[in-house]
């Protein structure tokens, strides 16, 4: 089971540096998100692992690397397949908005 943590501890960490790396499809991501994630979808990660990550300029093994997705489910399902460093964001997306954080 990946690490955990809340939404308004994930957008604390975001707005103090962390990378928000989000899973949901491009589609999704462009119809709300958060500013300043970076989007790669779980199909992606899936499909090509790792290698999914170039050209993002994101590092895919950095410690304490925020995923979020729609609910919670797949950001939990990509953070399994990173390893240990990656963090889910409980609840996504849905959550995100429901506590009134930013988005764009």
């Amino acid at each position: 089971m990946p690490q955990s943590i809340s939404v308004k501890e994930a957008a604390e960490r975001h707005q103090n540096g962390t990378t928000l790396v989000d899973v949901r499809e491009t589609d999704e991501f462009e119809a709300v998100s958060v500013p300043g994630a970076v989007n790669v979808p779980l199909s992606l990660i899936q499909k090509s692992g790792k290698k999914s990550f170039v050209n993002t300029g994101v590092d895919p093994d950095m410690d304490g690397l925020l995923v979020i997705c729609r609910s919670g489910g797949r950001s939990a399902a990509a953070c399994q397949q990173l390893g240990r460093h990656a963090i889910n964001v409980d609840g996504g997306m849905l959550a995100w908005v429901a506590a009134g954080l930013p988005t764009c």
